[in-house]
C-alpha cells in the first residue's frame, strides 16, 4: 500500500491498493471537497485491500465518515468491490454513470452478465474450456450486487470539489457507463480504466452494441481537453494524453489488421484467432478476455463490411474476410 499527493495536485491523494491479478495494484483517489472528501473508486473486495485503504485513511489522519461523497468509473471488480461496504461505514452518497447501474443490475442478478455464455459458445470456445473459465471468474463474480445511486450521472455533470470542480465525462467503451472525471482549473484527469499509459483497457464484446467503435469514439473525445496530468487506475500518473490516445487508437487498428490477415487464410472462429493473435497461450482467466475482446473487433470490423460470419457446428461463427 501506498498513497502519493497526485503528482502535486492539489487536494488530490491517490492511494495504491492491492490486487490478486497480474496488474498487482489499483488506485482510488481521495479529493478534498469543501467539507469532507470525495472516493473515486473503492478497490477489489478482499481483505488486504480493505486493510491497505483503511490503514492509509489512518495515516492521513482520516476515519470513514469523512468520505462523503463515493464515485464509481466503472464496475469491475477492481474498482467497486469495497464500495458496498464503504457506502456502510462512511453514510456517503454514491454517484455512478445510470448505464453502469443498468448493466450492474444484470450482472449482479445472474452473477455474471446473461450473454456470457451464448458469446461463448458462438466464439468456438470448446465446453472443457468453458468450464475452466467459469471457475476462473467464480470468487469475482460472486461479490456483485446491484447499487442505487443517489446521483445516477449521465455525463456533463459537475461535482464541486476545493478550489473548483470536477465534470463528469462520459466514456464508454471499456464498460457501458465508465465515467473520467476532468479539471479544467488544475489541468488533470482521473481517467479510471479508459486511458493508460503503458497498457491498453480490454474493450469486450456486448450483444447489440459496437463496443470497439465507442471506445475509439470516447477516447477521440478527450482530446479537445487540455490536460497537464493523467491519473490513472493503474500505474503512475503520467504527461501527454493526446499521444497516448494516438498510441491506443493505433492498437486497435493494427489489432483489427492482425484479425483480417489470419482470417483471410481461412475461416476462424473467434477462439481460433485468440490462439493465433497468443500462440504461446493464455490461462482460462485472460483467455475469457481476449475471447470478448476478439469479439469485439469482429463486430467493428462487421459493421464496417470488412468480415462477415457464417454458421458453423456447434452453435459458432466463423469469420472471412469480404
Amino acid at each position: 500500500m501506498t498513497h502519493r499527493a497526485g503528482d502535486q495536485i492539489a487536494g488530490v491523494t491517490t492511494l495504491t491498493l492491492p490486487m490478486p491479478w497480474e496488474l498487482e495494484s489499483v488506485n482510488v483517489h481521495l479529493i478534498e471537497l469543501d467539507e469532507g472528501f470525495l472516493l473515486v473508486d473503492s478497490g477489489i473486495a478482499t481483505q488486504e485491500c480493505f486493510d491497505a485503504l483503511q490503514s492509509s485513511l489512518e495515516q492521513l489522519g482520516m476515519g470513514w465518515r469523512d468520505i462523503r461523497l463515493l464515485c464509481l468509473t466503472h464496475l469491475h471488480p477492481d474498482h467497486i468491490g469495497l464500495s458496498w461496504k464503504i457506502l456502510e461505514l462512511s453514510g456517503a452518497r454514491l454517484a455512478m454513470h445510470r448505464e453502469e447501474v443498468k448493466f450492474l443490475a444484470e450482472v449482479a442478478r445472474e452473477s455474471r452478465p446473461p450473454f456470457f455464455d451464448d458469446a461463448l459458445l458462438r466464439a468456438g470456445v470448446p465446453e472443457p474450456l468453458r468450464k475452466r473459465m467459469d471457475h476462473a471468474l467464480r470468487d469475482i463474480r460472486r461479490h456483485f450486487r446491484a447499487h442505487s445511486p443517489e446521483w445516477p450521472l449521465e455525463g456533463g455533470e459537475t461535482i464541486p470539489v476545493r478550489g473548483g470542480a470536477l465534470e463528469v465525462l462520459w466514456t464508454p467503451g471499456h464498460s457501458p457507463g465508465h465515467i473520467c472525471l476532468y479539471s479544467a482549473e488544475h489541468r488533470y484527469l482521473i481517467s479510471g480504466d479508459h486511458l493508460l499509459q503503458f497498457i491498453t483497457p480490454n474493450i469486450g464484446w456486448h450483444p447489440n452494441a459496437d463496443m470497439l467503435a465507442s471506445y475509439l469514439d470516447s477516447l477521440e473525445s478527450l482530446e479537445r481537453f487540455d490536460v497537464d496530468l493523467v491519473v490513472p487506475s493503474h500505474g503512475r500518473p503520467f504527461r501527454g494524453h493526446r499521444e497516448r490516445i494516438r498510441q491506443t487508437a493505433d492498437h486497435h487498428r493494427l489489432r483489427c489488421g492482425e484479425i483480417l490477415r489470419h482470417a483471410a487464410s481461412g475461416p476462424r472462429t473467434a477462439d481460433d484467432l485468440v490462439r493465433l493473435l497468443w500462440p504461446r497461450g493464455l490461462a482460462p482467466f485472460h483467455h475469457h478476455f481476449a475471447v470478448f475482446e476478439v469479439l469485439a473487433h469482429l463486430e467493428y470490423l462487421e459493421r464496417r463490411g470488412r468480415i462477415a460470419s457464417e454458421p458453423g457446428g456447434g452453435g459458432a461463427l466463423w469469420w472471412r474476410p469480404v
